[in-house]
């Protein structure tokens, strides 16, 4: 990696962090309020409605952003066919959803949710007026602007969100959050770009990147369904308050894993594409890429396993102790998704979004299979399912990157293996702790449960010079000469 890769790949990584850290802090203390305020069936009116919502925004996206930010040169021909044809797209899919939702209401048999869906759904006609100035920013490296867009946007969908729950607007402050999130973002996206609307279409630009981005866009349908049907399922066949208690220990479960893959994933999109014609830069930006996300992605799940009864009862009380189990199995299974979905992410930039494809076939495909074999058996036995599957894919994705350019599940190991190993032994230390603890605060022990694994963590890394903290002491040592 040259040092002005590796110069911009730092600063994304940076700002990156302070995007997904920020926003994550901000949706953590809205939902810890709500949930404390807010029933188990209201979440569960959200968890049946979440699949839908999701799959038409991966549908309006198609791809083509991520067919844009990966090419080597775009023209303003290229921006807007791609607006053009995701507004249209997005009109025709918020009209088939609005016909449907009366049905979706008598298939799950929950009053008023035809109106509710019809409310949530707007997110797609928003969110699509604003990517077209996204692509903009992340291929100009505008990793800290996209950072300010992000964190405000969720900090006053979420300060409105705070006040009509407690206004006693009840599942209304979950349903209105998203839709004004996206649109404060796609307003400040708007304010801050420097691209003018236009309608010009080109059937050439379209056909070029639709190449790419009609496989990726299925995957991506499809790797976001995984999930998101479980909501769906366990909402027709178990309680509206299951449903509520999967929500909050799956919403939970992925959140230091999606935190931690989006920071790295979304600056090497970015800052890999340049490079992915140069097969020894971008191999080693790869293990490097992994290695970090290792690092970071293992102690921060591993701890948060650990923590998990303490941190639930504290911060959102006994309601939600159902969804402890839940939680820490779905936390471990989002481990390998994360591990996949950076696979998946180093072959779209190659241009093998073919591959991806048929890996989310098969997903979605064995998932529902082992879906309808455990569900008789429990919300449990169906969490069990998914844990097996997203390890067994991580195995494919692996073999798939080793078939493509070379980075094979052993290497990946290899890199993986001293992150693994020590965040395993702080976890033992950590939870055991649990036990000697009993008695103390909630959130007194949670605390110690958390300094315990980090100095445990910390002194494992150092002993063992791991290459990626290595690096970072020296690029403080740097820091600090320089002041």
């Amino acid at each position: 990696m040259s040092e002005t890769t590796k110069q911009i790949t730092l600063k994304g990584l940076f700002w990156n962090a302070i995007d997904r850290f920020g926003y994550q802090l901000v949706i953590t203390v809205v939902t810890i309020i709500t949930s404390r305020i807010l029933s188990p069936e209201d979440f569960g009116i959200i968890g049946v409605l979440v699949i839908f919502s999701t799959i038409a925004t991966a549908f309006v996206d198609s791809g083509l952003a991520t067919s844009l930010v990966r090419s080597p040169e775009v023209e303003e021909k290229d921006y807007s066919t791609m607006f053009t044809f995701n507004l249209s797209m997005s009109l025709a899919l918020y009209l088939v959803l609005f016909l449907v939702s009366p049905f979706l209401e008598a298939y799950n048999d929950i009053d008023g949710l035809a109106l509710y869906a019809r409310v949530l759904f707007l997110q797609l006609l928003v969110h699509s007026f604003g990517i077209v100035q996204y692509v903009k920013l992340l291929r100009s490296f505008s990793f800290k602007i996209t950072a300010r867009i992000n964190v405000q946007s969720i900090f006053f969908s979420g300060l409105i969100s705070i006040v009509l729950a407690v206004g006693g607007f009840g599942v209304w402050a979950l349903l209105l959050q998203p839709v004004l999130y996206s649109l404060f973002r796609t307003v400040m996206l708007w304010l801050w770009s420097d691209w003018k609307l236009d309608f010009s279409f080109s059937r050439e630009a379209l056909r070029r990147h639709l190449k790419f981005s009609l496989s990726f866009m299925v995957g991506s349908i499809l790797g976001k369904i995984f999930p998101e049907m479980y909501y769906s399922f366990i909402g027709k066949h178990f309680s509206t308050a299951h449903t509520g208690f999967y929500y909050q220990g799956n919403k939970w479960g992925q959140t230091p894993n999606t935190l931690i893959s989006s920071i790295v994933q979304g600056t090497t999109l970015s800052t890999l594409a340049p490079i992915q014609n140069d097969y020894p830069r971008f191999l080693n930006a790869c293990r490097k890429s992994m290695q970090t996300l290792a690092f970071t992605l293992f102690p921060v799940s591993f701890c948060a396993v650990a923590i998990a009864k303490p941190a639930f009862i504290f911060f959102l009380t006994d309601t939600w102790m159902p969804s402890i189990p839940y939680f820490q199995l779905l936390c471990l299974g989002a481990i390998f998704a994360s591990l996949t979905d950076m696979n998946v992410n180093f072959l779209n930039i190659k241009g093998k979004s073919m591959y991806t494809l048929r890996l989310e076939i098969a997903k979605v495909a064995i998932a529902l299979v082992v879906l309808w074999v455990t569900y008789k058996s429990g919300i449990m036995s169906i969490i069990y399912g998914q844990l097996g599957i997203r390890l067994f894919f991580f195995g494919v994705s692996a073999f798939f990157s080793g078939k493509i350019y070379g980075y094979t599940f052993f290497k990946q190991l290899v890199d993986m293996l001293p992150s693994l190993c020590i965040s395993f032994i702080a976890f033992i230390g950590a939870y055991a702790f649990l036990f000697f603890g009993e008695n103390l605060h909630h959130f007194v022990l949670l605390l110690l449960q958390s300094i315990i694994f980090a100095c445990i963590y910390v002194l494992g890394n150092h002993l063992t010079q791991n290459a990626i903290w290595v690096e970072l002491l020296q690029m403080a040592k740097a820091k600090l000469t320089k002041r």
